[in-house]
């Protein structure tokens, strides 16, 4: 995961250049010098650190399918097909290539998820989610351990290259709610069959894993309607730091150690705030033994960057070993609902 982290730091740009509002791949990173309509420009991303996601086919074509592409500079591929209608409608399936051409398939249906060598179609692992995560499915013999120890790193290399992607995908619950969800887990072995999930959730398993999301989304409202009804002309990074400032106050008067605001995390633990190498996570919420619910504050258009989403877990599980599950919460304030799209939410067990 760590490897995985740097390479995506190295690799985005959040300078990526947008198609403008009002065309229908509006606010989507393009190449530069590119616009709406030149997807294939786009196959060849000019400049370091570039990333970019095409926009999703036309669902009316009667086959009930939309795709959409994601493409890093280092080769790296992420294609999501997702099916609309008929008896599978709901299923997903993610086609992940690596920049060495390592490839795997993560098939989800339902609550049960196949992985598969991305070149031979070989099943590597199948596993189910359930309330306390992802179970391998005892009838199926994975060509994982003890005989390729490297097919298993490759998946989840690229498992969490995918969580990665998806995390920053501009997809989620509608226009309800400002909240969206990724979950990390790192994979464990259950004897010979680790179990790896990458997929989506709803609003209901947010709410279970996380008990707090809605209170402290509610809060972000309240905190950015006080600063909207303040009279202070406030630039957009001015507004998104008081937005910080505010809520942290807030959640850490309340002394709770499982509810904590602006920790930074380090190599080893908690560390002072600015010292090299670490990460400072806006807000936490420890619930469930080995869970931990870090929230992520954003007012402006840009969302979670694929680096940013893997930096982020990799500080959790830093501050809280125990952590089994990594779930990354978005947080933005409502009256932002309209004006895009919510992130999707995804996970990786």
């Amino acid at each position: 995961m760590i490897r995985l982290s740097r390479s995506l730091a190295h690799k985005y740009s959040p300078d990526q250049p947008r198609a403008p509002a009002g065309q229908p791949d509006g606010g989507r990173w393009v190449a530069e010098g590119g616009g709406a309509g030149e997807q294939t420009d786009i196959l060849a991303i000019p400049g370091p650190g570039r990333w970019t996601s095409l926009a999703p086919e036309d669902e009316a074509t009667g086959t009930g399918l939309s795709r959409e592409r994601t493409l890093l500079e280092d080769g790296s591929e992420v294609l999501t097909i997702r099916i609309h209608a008929g008896p599978r409608a709901g299923d997903e399936e993610h086609t992940v290539t690596g920049p060495d051409g390592g490839s795997r398939v993560f098939e989800t249906s339902g609550d049960t998820q196949t992985i598969r060598d991305g070149i031979t179609g070989e099943i590597l692992s199948r596993s189910i989610f359930t309330a306390t995560g992802a179970e391998p499915v005892a009838t199926v013999q994975p060509a994982f351990l003890p005989a390729l120890p490297a097919a298993f790193t490759t998946t989840v290399e690229l498992a969490g290259l995918l969580f990665a992607v998806l995390s920053a995908r501009r997809e989620g619950f509608g226009p309800v709610l400002g909240l969206s969800a990724q979950e990390f887990r790192p994979a464990v072995n259950e004897g010979n069959a680790p179990a790896v999930w990458v997929g989506s959730i709803g609003i209901d398993e947010l709410n279970r894993a996380c008990p707090r999301a809605e209170e402290i989304q509610t809060e972000t409202d309240r905190a950015a309607q006080r600063l909207r009804r303040s009279g202070l002309r406030l630039t957009p990074q001015e507004f998104g730091n008081l937005l910080h400032y505010d809520l942290a106050d807030f959640f850490n008067a309340k002394k709770d150690p499982n509810l904590r605001a602006e920790v930074s995390g380090g190599r080893v633990g908690e560390v002072t705030y600015g010292e090299k190498g670490s990460v400072r996570l806006d807000l936490y919420e420890r619930t469930v033994p080995g869970t931990t619910c870090v929230y992520d504050y954003k007012t402006g258009q840009k969302g979670l960057s694929p680096s940013r989403a893997l930096l982020l877990a990799t500080a959790a599980k830093r501050l809280f070993p125990d952590t089994q599950r990594v779930i990354i919460i978005q947080v933005r304030p409502r009256k932002w609902r309209l004006q895009s799209r919510l992130e999707k939410s995804s996970i990786l067990c």
